[in-house]
C-alpha cells in the first residue's frame, strides 16, 4: 500500500471533507436550512463536525504519521533529518500557523532534492498539497495533487488506485469550492463509479469502503446544495451502509448520516421514516459520549414532534437536547434547545 493512503485516514478524514467552513455549522451547508411542509415553517439542525481535526488526530488524517511507509533509514543522518523537518512541518500545520508550516516544508523539500529521494519528494508535494487545502488556498492546492497525482503515475500507479482516487475526492472538493461545477460533477462521478468497481470486486477491502463512504457522503452534500433532493438521500444512505460495514453500528459518522436522513425524509414529507431514522441516532448517539452536537437529534426529533401536535414527546426531546448541550458546553445547541422549549410553549398557549 503507498504511503498515501492508509484506513486510519480514511476513519478521519470524514471530519475535515466539507473544505468550505461556514459560520453555522447546521445541516446541507452547515448554515440553516428551512423546510415549508404544509405552509408552515419548520427548522432543522445538523450535528457539528468541524472542519479541522484536533490537533492529535491531524497528523493520521493525511497519513503522515506513517513516515515509515517512506522507505527512510533513520540511521543515515540526511534521511532523519528529513523526517524531522516534515514532523515539524506537521506540528506547524496542526497549529494552523500556515507560514511556519510552508517555510519549513521548503526546507523538507531542499533536503528531499539532494537526496535525490523520490518518494520523499512526492511526500512532502502531498503535505504541501494538503496545507495548501486546510488553508483554503485552492489554486495551489490543486496545483499541488495534481503534481502528487502525475509522480504517482509514473511510479506506475492506475487511475483507479486508491492513493489517485482519493486525490481526486479533494480536487473535487476544491472545483466544488470554486463553483467549477462541471469538473466537480466529473471529479465525483469518476471516484465513485471507480470505488464502485472496485467495492463489488473485493467488498471487504476496509480501505475501498472507506473511501467510498466517505465520497458518497461528500458527493450527496454537493447534490443538496444543486437541489437534487432524492438523489442526495440515496447516497447519503448508501454512504451510510458502507459505514456501518466498516465500523459497525457505534461510530460517530452513522449519527451524522442518520440525522441527515432523517431530515432529508421529513422535508420530503415522509414522517414515520424520518422517525425511525432520528431515533436510531439517538440510540447510536448514546453510545457517544463525546459527540459535541448530538443535542441537534434530539432537536430534530422534537421538531418533528411539534408539527404532529405531539408536544410531550416533542418537550422531553427539547429538554433531553439541552441538557446534552449544556454537558457539553455547546452553545449553539443551547440556542437551538430554547428555541425548541419556546415553539413548544407558543404552541400550548
Amino acid at each position: 500500500m503507498s504511503f498515501l493512503f492508509n484506513i486510519s485516514l480514511v476513519k478521519c478524514i470524514k471530519r475535515i471533507m466539507p473544505i468550505v467552513k461556514y459560520k453555522n455549522n447546521l445541516f446541507y451547508c452547515r448554515n440553516q436550512t428551512k423546510f415549508f411542509h404544509k405552509t408552515e415553517q419548520s427548522m432543522f439542525t445538523a450535528i457539528r463536525y468541524s472542519a479541522y481535526l484536533p490537533s492529535t488526530m491531524k497528523p493520521i488524517l493525511f497519513g503522515f504519521s506513517l513516515l515509515g511507509l517512506l522507505g527512510f533509514d533513520e540511521e543515515i543522518d540526511e534521511e532523519l533529518k528529513l523526517i524531522n523537518t516534515i514532523k515539524r512541518g506537521l506540528l506547524f500545520l496542526q497549529k494552523e500557523d500556515f507560514d511556519a508550516f510552508e517555510q519549513t516544508l521548503h526546507d523538507a523539500l531542499k533536503i528531499a532534492y539532494n537526496l535525490q529521494h523520490f518518494d520523499g519528494l512526492t511526500y512532502v508535494f502531498d503535505v504541501l498539497a494538503n496545507g495548501a487545502f486546510m488553508k483554503k488556498d485552492y489554486v495551489n492546492a490543486e496545483k499541488l495533487f495534481v503534481t502528487v497525482m502525475q509522480r504517482l503515475m509514473t511510479k506506475g500507479g492506475h487511475e483507479n488506485d486508491l492513493n489517485i482516487l482519493h486525490i481526486s475526492l479533494k480536487l473535487a472538493k476544491i472545483y466544488e469550492a470554486q463553483n467549477n461545477i462541471s469538473k466537480c460533477e466529473v471529479g465525483y462521478r469518476y471516484c465513485i463509479q471507480n470505488l464502485e468497481e472496485l467495492f463489488h470486486k473485493n467488498p471487504e477491502n476496509e480501505n475501498v469502503l472507506g473511501l467510498y463512504s466517505l465520497s458518497l457522503d461528500a458527493y450527496a452534500r454537493y447534490l443538496l446544495k444543486q437541489g437534487h433532493t432524492k438523489e442526495a438521500f440515496n447516497n447519503f444512505k448508501k454512504s451510510y451502509e458502507m459505514c456501518v460495514k466498516l465500523h459497525g453500528e457505534i461510530f460517530e459518522m452513522n449519527v451524522i448520516l442518520l440525522n441527515d436522513l432523517g431530515t432529508l425524509s421529513y422535508g420530503q414529507g415522509h414522517v414515520e421514516e424520518a422517525l425511525q431514522f432520528l431515533n436510531k441516532a439517538v440510540q447510536i448517539g448514546q453510545h457517544l459520549p463525546d459527540l459535541e452536537s448530538f443535542s441537534s437529534v434530539y432537536i430534530n426529533l422534537g421538531s418533528i414532534y411539534i408539527k404532529q401536535g405531539m408536544l410531550k414527546q416533542a418537550e422531553t426531546h427539547c429538554i433531553e437536547g439541552m441538557k446534552n448541550a449544556k454537558r457539553h458546553h455547546y452553545e449553539e445547541g443551547k440556542k437551538e434547545a430554547a428555541h425548541c422549549l419556546q415553539e413548544i410553549k407558543s404552541v400550548m398557549m
